[in-house]
Formats: structure tokens, sequence, C-alpha cells
């Protein structure tokens, strides 16, 4: 280039040089830019090959991890539960409380089932004073006749009472309850409220026939005493209240076919009305056992009366053992009616829940508080089959990146419901609160897979009509190597024929063609 410079300087003093002495400059500088050109080419062709990654089943394996979600939830745990419907008159504890086993949670309303305690402890008591003045006065036989006369006539009035109970329990339950579902209930053709699928005649004549029943049934009721016929009462009554229960099943049955038909009633509300119509069906089961158990008592009243009558030489004790036990079960059954409207907790714990106040009107088996040991808590997830391949007893993982835990149980079958396995966590660490959802990671290393199947990315599979193929790179070139397809599973496919574990296939297959010429890249 100085050489040229010079010419050109030269050049300045005679025109016809200087024109020739330009013309080689220029084509001295073409040549020096198509060489640089010409050996930067092969840079340029090789920078824009094709760049790929290299695998093999193994290390896809190795660097798989499990990500799960799970839940919070307490070692120990316990719904509290009505078990009858009733008014809460208090409500002893607060939301948060640390409460112990046994501690009563809320009570309801039970003005009559406290008189019903109190009138069999005085039966009860009147029991035991009668077996002391048997034992007394072993010699007497009035007293055993007295006392067995005592006892029908208490029985007399039970029956009485159950006879008087019963009718207003199938009264209130027709007024209160199945009318709703009649448009004219006293009239001649009450009209049923909705589609009654066959059985609308039979609910319609039935509640004509209880215009008739209701009122002849309460006359009897006010003139039934001690001196009238007891047993045919009982048994008319049960009679009565077996007419009823069918009657509120042929209600449950419609209220479940209605559901899905677009009728007068929602699906929301059809299913309140079964659940409301099932706890009345209870109640009058419940009524009539008790009508039964009057029965029954009036019986052995009246056997005890006849067996004192025939043989006044026979000592009173015995009589006044079974006087007592007698006493007894009727305590106990005014016991647990009273229980159950007093609601406790089953468990020491935390009251984490607790939907209900004074005032307030709950139904049967209605869920109103939750008590949990909120010290001792676990997480539950659940995992596929590949997850539970990579999961073991005893495994620690880390829960919301931050906290350590440990499997403490896989569960040994499938859930039928989420159709994965239950899995349950351990932790010491006092952060994660119950009720909270976390999330749950292990790595998972090659040697810990206990999986023997060759699993790769779906992405390194060009597919085709029947399996298909991978990559691999021979000489810097593609190569199509065949594979039989296995179970899809998720981002990865199993790879039954054509490729081992330890054999390397490009990661990603989209868009490269075969004899493609590639860079590996790590």
């Amino acid at each position: 280039m100085n050489s040229l410079k010079k010419l050109y300087i030269k050049a300045g003093q005679h025109p016809i040089k200087s024109a020739i002495i330009i013309t080689l400059i220029a084509a001295g500088a073409l040549y020096v830019t198509n060489r640089t050109v010409t050996d930067e080419a092969p840079v340029e062709a090789e920078k824009n090959l094709p760049q790929v990654t290299l695998s093999t089943a193994e290390t896809f394996a190795g660097g798989d991890s499990v990500s799960l979600l799970g839940n919070v939830r307490a070692f120990t745990e316990a719904a509290v539960t009505t078990e009858r419907a009733g008014r809460v008159t208090r409500v002893n504890v607060t939301l948060g409380q640390v409460v112990r086993a046994g501690q009563v949670l809320a009570t309801l309303e039970n003005a009559a089932e406290s008189a019903s305690v109190v009138q069999a402890e005085g039966s009860y008591e009147a029991a035991v004073a009668a077996k002391a003045q048997a034992q007394a006065a072993d010699a007497r036989d009035t007293v055993g006749v007295n006392e067995s006369q005592n006892t029908l006539t208490s029985a007399q009035n039970t029956a009485v009472n159950a006879y008087k109970s019963a009718y207003t329990t199938v009264n209130g339950i027709v007024l209160n309850n199945i009318d709703t579902f009649f448009t004219l209930p006293n009239g001649q053709i009450p009209g049923l409220r909705l589609d009654g699928v066959g059985d609308t005649g039979y609910l319609n004549d039935e509640r004509v026939n209880y215009q008739r029943l209701l009122p002849e049934w309460q006359n009897k009721a006010n003139a039934l005493t001690v001196n009238s016929n007891i047993p045919s009462a009982l048994a008319e009554a049960e009679a009565n209240i077996d007419r009823t229960i069918t009657f509120v099943d042929t209600f449950i049955r419609l209220f479940n076919r209605q559901s899905g038909n677009g009728g007068r009633y929602s699906d929301a509300e059809l299913q309140t009305f079964s659940s409301n119509f099932t706890s009345l069906r209870s109640s009058l089961i419940a009524t009539k056992g008790s009508v039964e158990s009057a029965q029954v008592a009036l019986d052995n009243a009246r056997d005890a009366g006849t067996r004192a009558d025939i043989s006044t030489s026979v000592s009173g004790v015995p009589a006044a053992d079974a006087q007592i036990k007698q006493a007894l079960g009727s305590l106990r059954a005014a016991q647990a009616n009273y229980a159950k409207t007093v609601l406790r907790t089953p468990i020491s714990g935390t009251v984490n829940a607790i939907d209900l106040k004074a005032g307030d009107f709950v139904g049967s088996f209605a869920e109103i508080a939750k008590v949990a040991n909120n010290n001792a808590l676990e997480i539950v997830t659940y995992v596929s089959d590949k997850e539970r391949d990579f999961l073991s007893v005893g495994d620690t993982v880390s829960i919301e990146g931050e906290y350590e835990g440990r499997v403490s149980q896989i569960a040994p079958a499938i859930d039928s419901k989420t159709r994965k396995t239950e899995v349950r966590i351990t932790t010491e660490n006092t952060n994660i609160k119950n009720g909270q959802t976390v999330t749950v990671a292990k790595e998972v290393s090659a040697s810990s897979t206990k999986s023997t199947a060759v699993i790769i990315p779906l992405t390194a599979v060009k597919f085709e009509i029947q399996d298909g193929f991978v990559f691999t790179v021979v000489d810097g070139k593609l190569v199509q190597n065949p594979v039989k397809l296995g179970t899809v599973r998720g981002n990865s496919v199993e790879i039954t024929e054509g490729l081992t574990a330890t054999q390397t296939f490009v990661v990603d297959a989209r868009g490269l063609l075969p004899d493609t010429e590639v860079t590996i890249t790590q």
C-alpha cells in the first residue's frame, strides 16, 4: 500500500500515469476485500449449522424431580355434629379456644329432656326404695301387690303420654312439613305442588284421609286415661305412625326423582327437602319406638301384678330388682336423649371452626364445629404412578422450598376417587398451619429411580403413523433411529424397543431433518 501511495504522489505530476495508478489501486483494494470475504465464509457457514443437545434416558431420569401440592391437616381432628334438631340456647367456646376432651361446646334447647331425666331418676329412686321395703317386709304380701300396682299405674301413665306424644309428632309433620307441598291441603283435592311421577293420586287421597284421621286422633288423645283400653290405643298409634312413615317415604322418593327435570324446585332445594324428610322419618321411627317401649313396660307391669296376685307368699325382692332394672333402663334412655342436646368435643385441641350462635336452629347430623390438635400436623398429597416410583417411606422432601419433611406413609393401593396414590408427609416445622396448601418437591437422582423403563422427553421423538424415530449424531450428521413407543407420561414417553438407557439421542428433534449437519452443544 505504501508503494501505491508513492506512485500516486509521483503521478500527480503526469495525468496519464495518474489514471493508470488509480486503476491499479482500485484493483488492489477489490482483491483484498474479496479475499477477506472468502476467508470468513467458512466461519459464517459453520456458525449457521443447527445446534443440538444430546442426552441419554439414564441422564433424563436422573435429572427429573417430583413437584406436588399437599394439604396440611392435624393428626387428630374431630368434627362435632348434632344428633338431633333443635335451637341453640348457649355457645360456650370461641374460635381458636383450646378445649379438653369432653368439654361442652354448645347446648340445644332441652327442657323436655331434662324433665324426662328428673322423672326417670324419681322412678329409679322409687324402685330402689321399693326393694328396700321388700327386703324389710318380705312377709307382707300386700307390699308386693301395692308396688306392682304403682308400677302398673306408672306404666299406664307413660303409655298415655306416649300415645299423646305420637299424635303431636304426626300432626306436626303433616301440618308443618307435608302440607307445604299441597296447594289446598284441607280441600277435597289438595293439589300436589310437584310431579307425582305416578303417586299423585295416592298422595292427594292420603292427604284427604288425614283430614279425618287427625281430628279423630286428637279427640281420642284428649279422652285417653289410665282406665281406657290402652293396648288398643297404642296399637292404633303404631298403625298411624307406620302410615305416616309411608307417606313421608313417598315424598322422599319423589324428591330424589325430580332432580335435573327442570321442575318447580331446583336440585339444591330438592336435596334439602329430601334431607329434611329423612330427618322427619327418623323422628317418626323414634316415636314408634317410644310407643313400643310403653307397650312393653305396660305388659311387664301387668305381668308383675298378676304374679303378685297369684303368689303372695313369694318374696318381693326379685320383683323389686326387676323394677330397678326397668327404671334404670328408663333413666339411661332419658339421659341419652338429654346428652344429644349437649354438644361435646371428643378430643382435646383447638377450635378451628365453629359456625354457631345462640338462637340458631340446627338440623340433625349438622356439623357445627371442628376441633384439632394443631401442634401435630401432617401433609397429605396424591401422586401419579410415575411419581410414586420416585418416593419411598423415609425419603426427605422440601416443603415450600424452605422446610424439610419426611415421607411417613404411602398407601398400598390407588384411591378410587382420585385415581392416584395417597402419600403422607410429616414435618417438625411450626411455620405451616392447619388447612394450608403447600408445595412439596423432591429431587430424583438416577440411582434412586425404581423404574427400569427407558423414558425420554416427547420433544426427542419424531412421530410417524406407527411409533416413530429419534435422532442420533454420527460424524456430525443426524441419523434416524427407529423406536417403538410405549406409555406417554406427561411430557415424556416410554421407549420399549430401539433405544437403550445409555444410548445418546437428540433432546429436541423439532424442525430437524435426517442427514443434516449439526453442531453439538452441552
